[in-house]
Formats: C-alpha cells, sequence, structure tokens
C-alpha cells in the first residue's frame, strides 16, 4: 500500500534538519522507499511512501517518524521523536457506563472504546487541519468527520464517530450478521451481508455500522448532530479481510484492519480524538470511557545472542550498535554477556518473532549497502535436467504438430465443473471459482463450448494439475494430460492419440471398455504393462475425448527401437479391398495379415463406407517372390479374413 505524507505533518511528530532530499533517500536505504517526494502549492513536500503488507505500524505520520528516529542518525544527522502523545488524567477507563448499554463478542472486536461527548457544533475545520487533509488527498468535509481522517493517518488507528441521538436505545450489539440482512453504508451504497460479517445492532435491531469497512448512513453525523459517541477499536483482521473482498470496499479503514493494527494504540488514538473534537467542536466529553478489553495485550521477548546474528547477517557486530539500532526502533534491549532479551514493542507485535526477524532489523539500519559484497568463484554449475519438463514439452510439441492448441484453464472452477469430492475454498473470489477441479474433462468441453465461432474442427488440449481429496491432508496434486477434439473422424481422432504415444515410444495395448461421459462401446483405455495409463473415445456430447495420466504415462513401458538391414530384394506391392462387417475392428484385420512371415508391412490406404482398402508389402529378405509364391501367400490371407470377419472381398 502508498500512503502521502506531508513534510509539515512528519516534522509534528520528528525533530530533525534533514532535509526532505536527506529524508527520501535515506529512509529508502534503511526502511520505508519513498517513491517521490512532490512540492504542493505552498512549498511543502509531500512524500509517497511504499508501505510493505507486514509493516502496518509505518502506515501513519507516526510510524514514519519513528523509523526516521532510527534511521537517520545511522547517516550522521540527529533525530529524535517528539512527546507528541496525549496522557491525562482526567479520564477513566471502566467497563461499564451509563449511557451506552453494549454487548460485544471480544473474538470479533478484541478491544472496544467508546465516549460520549455532548454538545459539540459541527462546522468546517480550521485549515490547520482541512489543509493537511487535502495534501493527502482527502476531502474536507466537517470537524467531526475530519478528525477520525486526521487520526487515521497521523496514528494509523481507525476511529469512527456515530450520531449518538440516532443509536436507538443507546444501545450496541457487536457480533455476526445473520446473513441475508441489508445495510446502506455513509457512501449510500447498499450491501446484502452473509453471516460471517461483523456488524453493530442498536436497541431497534438496525444495522448501524459494517464493521471495519463503513458505518452505517442510518447512524451519521450530520449538521443537525449534537452528542456524537466517539468509537476506538481492533477486530478479527481475517473477518475484515473476507468481507471487504467480497463486497469489493477496499477503504483505508478496511487495508488498516486487515493488517492487524496494535491494540494498544487504541487509548493514545482514543485520547487524540477527543481532544481535537472538544477543541474543534466545543463539545465535553464524558470523563468515564468504555473499554472492553478481556484479554490485555501480553508483553512479547525474543531471545537470541551476539553469534546467532553475527552468523545470520554475515559481519562482526558491536553489542553497542545493536542496541542503539533496537533501541531506536522502540525494541527493549537486555544484554547478559552475549546473550540478548529483546522486548518487541506492541507495534511490531505481528511482525517479529524470533531471533532471524531481529537479525533483519539490524541488517537495515546497519545498511545492506553496508554489506561486504562478494563475487561467487569457481565453475558455473551445470543445470540439472528437469526430467519431468523436458518429457512435458516433448508431449505439448507433438500435439501441437498435430495441430492441437495448448489451452490454460483455471484450476479455480465452479461447483458444476469441479467434479467428484472437489475441495471448497473458504474464501473464495466468487461462485465460479470456489472449487479446486478434480477432473480436467468438464472445463475442455466448455473451451469448445465457448468457440462456437469455430465451425471447423477444433482440437485443443491441456497440461495441468488437478486436485484430489486427502483426508485431513493437503490434496493431491496430480498432473494429467487431456485433449478434446471437435468434427473429424473417429479413426483420425484415434490417429492423434496414438501417434502422440508411438512419437513417446510407449508400449501400449488398448482395451475397449464402457464408462461414465462416454457413448456405449466408444471408450477405449489405454495399458501399457497391464496398467492403465489413459483413456480415450467418443463423449455423449458429440466430442472425442482423450487423457493420460502423465507420471504413468512417463514411466509406462517402453518400446525399444531395433534397427533392421536394408532389404536387399524389392517387396510387390498389392492394394485389395474388403467389405467388412460393422464393428468390423480394422486392427485385428491388420494383425492378421502382419502375422505372415513374408508381409513387411500393412497400410489401410482407403476407407469407402464399409468398404477397406489395404496396400500389403510381400518381400522375402533371401530372394525375389515369384508371382505364384505371392499369389498362395494372398489367397491364404484372404481366406482367413473372410473366414474370421466374415468379409468380402471387392475385385
Amino acid at each position: 500500500m502508498d500512503i502521502l505524507i506531508p513534510d509539515s505533518w512528519l516534522k509534528k511528530y520528528l525533530d530533525t534538519k534533514a532535509t526532505p532530499s536527506e529524508l527520501a533517500k535515506y529512509l529508502s536505504l534503511c526502511g520505508p522507499s519513498i517513491e517521490r517526494a512532490e512540492k504542493f502549492s505552498d512549498g511543502d513536500p509531500i512524500y509517497s511512501i511504499e508501505v510493505t503488507t507486514n509493516r502496518v505500524d509505518t502506515a501513519s505520520v507516526l510510524g514514519i517518524a519513528r523509523e526516521a528516529q532510527a534511521i537517520l542518525p545511522r547517516f550522521g544527522i540527529k533525530a529524535k521523536l517528539k512527546n507528541s502523545f496525549i496522557n491525562t488524567g482526567r479520564f477513566k477507563f471502566v467497563k461499564k457506563i451509563k449511557y451506552l448499554d453494549a454487548t460485544v463478542d471480544s473474538n470479533l472486536c478484541p478491544r472496544f472504546t467508546a465516549v460520549l461527548i455532548k454538545n459539540v457544533a459541527i462546522k468546517n475545520s480550521p485549515k490547520e487541519v482541512s489543509s493537511l487533509l487535502e495534501k493527502i488527498g482527502v476531502r474536507p468535509i466537517n470537524n467531526i468527520v475530519d478528525v477520525t481522517n486526521f487520526i487515521m493517518h497521523e496514528l494509523g488507528q481507525p476511529v469512527h464517530t456515530f450520531d449518538y441521538d440516532k443509536i436507538k436505545g443507546a444501545k450496541m450489539i457487536l457480533g455476526l450478521s445473520n446473513g441475508g440482512e441489508e445495510v446502506t453504508t455513509l457512501d449510500g451504497k447498499t450491501f446484502k451481508l452473509k453471516n460471517s460479517d461483523i456488524v453493530i445492532k442498536d436497541g431497534g435491531g438496525r444495522i448501524i455500522d459494517l464493521c471495519g469497512i463503513m458505518g452505517g448512513e442510518n447512524s451519521m453525523v450530520d449538521i443537525n448532530t449534537r452528542n456524537v459517541l466517539l468509537f476506538v477499536q481492533t477486530y478479527d483482521r481475517h473477518r475484515i479481510r473476507q468481507t471487504s473482498m467480497r463486497l469489493s470496499q477496499r477503504s483505508e479503514v478496511a487495508v488498516l484492519f486487515e493488517k492487524g493494527l496494535d491494540p494498544e494504540m487504541v487509548k493514545q488514538g482514543m485520547f487524540s480524538a477527543i481532544s481535537m473534537i472538544e477543541k474543534l467542536s466545543g463539545g465535553k466529553a464524558s470523563s468515564e470511557i468504555l473499554d472492553i478489553y478481556p484479554f490485555p495485550y501480553k508483553e512479547k521477548y525474543v531471545v537470541t545472542n551476539l553469534e546467532t546474528l553475527e552468523k545470520i547477517i554475515g559481519i562482526k557486530l558491536n553489542k553497542k550498535d545493536i542496541s542503539e539500532y533496537l533501541d531506536g526502533l522502540g525494541f527493549g534491549i537486555s544484554w547478559d554477556n552475549n546473550n540478548l532479551k529483546i522486548k518487541v514493542p506492541s507495534f511490531r507485535a505481528n511482525d517479529i518473532d524470533i531471533p532471524e526477524d531481529i537479525a533483519e532489523e539490524v541488517a537495515r539500519i546497519y545498511g545492506y549497502h553496508n554489506l561486504p559484497n562478494i563475487l561467487m568463484s569457481g565453475d558455473l554449475p551445470k543445470p540439472t535436467v528437469n526430467i519431468l519438463f523436458k518429457i512435458e514439452g516433448q508431449i505439448k510439441q507433438i500435439l501441437k504438430a498435430l495441430g492441437g492448441i495448448e489451452i490454460l484453464n483455471l484450476s479455480l472452477v465452479g461447483k458444476d465443473i469441479a467434479g467428484e469430492n472437489a475441495l471448497k475454498l473458504r474464501n473464495p473470489m466468487g461462485s465460479d471459482t470456489e472449487y479446486l477441479r478434480t477432473v480436467l474433462m468438464p472445463s475442455l468441453i466448455q473451451d469448445v463450448v465457448n468457440n462456437p465461432q469455430e465451425e471447423d474442427k477444433i482440437h485443443f488440449f491441456e497440461l495441468s494439475n488437478t486436485y484430489l481429496p486427502i483426508k485431513n491432508s493437503l490434496p493431491e496434486e496430480k498432473l494429467v494430460l487431456a485433449g478434446i477434439i471437435k468434427s473429424g473422424e473417429y479413426r483420425e481422432n484415434k490417429g492423434v492419440v496414438e501417434v502422440l504415444l508411438n512419437e513417446l515410444k510407449i508400449n501400449y495395448q488398448t482395451k475397449v471398455e464402457d464408462g461414465k461421459n462416454y457413448l456405449p462401446s466408444q471408450r477405449s483405455t489405454i495399458l501399457s504393462d497391464k496398467k492403465e495409463i489413459g483413456q480415450f473415445g467418443n463423449l455423449e456430447c458429440g466430442l472425442f475425448y482423450y487423457e493420460f495420466d502423465v507420471e504413468r504415462l512417463i514411466n509406462a513401458k517402453k518400446v525399444l527401437n531395433k534397427y533392421h538391414e536394408i532389404p536387399k530384394y524389392p517387396p510387390q506391392i498389392e492394394d485389395h479391398t474388403f467389405i467388412l462387417p460393422e464393428r468390423t475392428r480394422v486392427g485385428e484385420v491388420v494383425d492378421i495379415i502382419k502375422k505372415n512371415a513374408l508381409v513387411s508391412n500393412v497400410e489401410l490406404s482407403v476407407i469407402y463406407k464399409n468398404s477397406y482398402t489395404f496396400r500389403i508389402w510381400y518381400q522375402d529378405k533371401t530372394k525375389t517372390l515369384t508371382d505364384m509364391e505371392v499369389e498362395k501367400l494372398r489367397n491364404k490371407i484372404i481366406s482367413e479374413i473372410k473366414t474370421k470377419f466374415g468379409a468380402q472381398i471387392r475385385e
């Protein structure tokens, strides 16, 4: 995510004489990347900063100031974080208050705080507030709404305000939606909710807040508001992201909440917002602040030692320097000889867990650019050959040469084409990507349906994983080759499969077996060494389909190449046409002809209706065959075919 911060706003928290160009250069070297610094119309530089997804603590003015305090001294520039935090003993945090009856599911909202501010006057914000908001691209609305935007960008903690008098029964119930309910948000959009969405309802059962996304229109602060309920909280980040993505509401508030906010920052957010609202509106806050926080933050520690840090980073380190780097970032440091115990600040609790995380912090403040560069020496290693990748490429080239077009379909599909026992995603992007497919056939059929403009022959193929469920484990990823052909004769389509197998030198046999989705007696299984490696045939929908288990295909028994001496004596070549009964398997006819020792080759050359013309090569390795010898052999072959298949010879 990218944020904008004016230099003047940053200097509110950071005491330094660093120029804008120095800030941009040095922070980019050791911390958040400042992409550019452009001057506003009044000359105030505006920093455009890229914040990595694991560092939500830097997505604010305060967060960048904390980083600058640690980084700038490494480059000889003094920098110190100003004490701008508001701390007052006037307020008391309590578990119950008289002015609001709140029921909160703390699994959904770990910390819930609220306070009533009475007698506010709604008006425009002063120039010093509205100007800063305009510089970061936020449109000023009124003094109350502007405060919520101001605090969110300054502290990285979203705050929200309700018109207290619009909350029926002065009651709030925070929980999950019942599902099917609707809410209209502040921007006038209406959403239908699921039972996984966090909402707040008032005493009248109305939804007044779509939590972590946007407030409800029915409780919004307007020109007539006199009493404001200020609301600062944290949420279950996973549910906020699910709702935000499903409803396509990618607000700044949702992006912050979904990354996991520091619950300890809630108190400072509350104090700062109260102070600003009282100052800008003339209102007066109740001295008692509701704070529902049943599981307070527990201090977190990481233990490591000097040797481990030096081994990870690759350089010798000074304990004093390590302490300075980490102290500047807000960590607590405790040395016992060379052993180090680090207290993790609450705002870094989500991304600091192990010694390697500490080493990363030390290394980046030390400066990755300062680490020694050592080029590798020696011979370049020989690339390893990926057999699977090589054979995949070979398969694709063969099928492309046969007129096939490779298709890449999504593995995430709708329920109707996912296959049996398909796994359903917990958080799908939509109904058409809910399941991990277990078969390729439905996707390929859909590809043909989606191309009605192609009236001629279509041949699509796909080489992709299918995902087969395994109980209490991740699914088995099974690589499958599948193809679909529209139009063309069955024998021609079958020839595609045969050419592929022959080019791969697979020793195979076929067996006719009925199967689901195939026409009766028009499905063949492909066997190699008695193991099934694939199938092909005509589908009920009128398309030709073939499929292979790629692992079995690769490991199938291979045909050994046999080389023969070129014959010295010429063959006699004849064409013979047979009228064969329906359902005769031509392959068996060819086998009958080939079993004769003096037949060197057989080809099916012409098919017309039920007439089949075979071209036969008669050849002897030791001599030239006489006409009489060929005639004798010819008569034998014709007799065998007539007897076995009931064929008729066409003269």
